[in-house]
């Protein structure tokens, strides 16, 4: 007979969506903010799409190695680790006096944007339970999916709202409100 576990309180799946939805968030609100960034630092294509792929590199190798990090330290002081270097590669990046900078705190958040999907799936497994966790980790992926569909428009918006810096400074709230 399986065991049962407690009803989770409602704000863990919110929570859960919302560091899920770093990892896209941190890739695809970038996407209008390039040709910007290319003519304020007046780089080319190469420098300008490394601040895309950088990240997603980061993104993918750190994906592999958080899961073990949150099973052998434990999964708050993982997935606080991984919020902190997403929140302060963004503010990195919010005050980068030159390419290298930027692409030093895209590297940095693209690091912390990797724990997200991974922790998220395991803090669901926990919580929730075999029985329950299909369902969830159902309307997690879906909360993964929304990300590159709402965040070049998002990121379209407030860069012609403040400029491409502002866009850091709303991804460094959002990560000091997920810690």
């Amino acid at each position: 007979m399986a065991m049962t576990l407690p009803a989770p309180p409602r704000f863990i799946f919110p929570m859960l969506a919302a560091i899920t939805f770093i990892a896209p968030l941190a890739n695809h609100m970038f996407l209008p903010a390039m040709p910007v960034v290319k003519q304020d630092f007046g780089i080319g294509n190469e420098l300008a799409f490394a601040t895309l792929s950088l990240t997603m590199m980061t993104m993918a190798v750190t994906t592999l190695v958080y899961g073990g990090f949150a099973d052998q330290w434990g999964r708050k002081q993982v997935l606080l680790t991984g919020l902190a270097l997403y929140t302060i590669g963004a503010e990195l990046c919010w005050f980068a006096p030159d390419i290298w900078i930027l692409l030093a705190g895209r590297v940095l958040q693209g690091a912390g944007a990797g724990c997200g999907i991974v922790l998220a799936r395991a803090i669901a497994r926990d919580v929730y339970g075999m029985d329950r966790i299909s369902s969830v980790i159902a309307n997690l992926t879906a909360a993964y999916v929304l990300g590159p569909l709402l965040a070049p428009t998002i990121g379209g918006f407030l860069v012609a709202w403040e400029g491409w810096r502002f866009l850091f400074l709303v991804i460094t709230v959002l990560g000091l409100a997920l810690i």
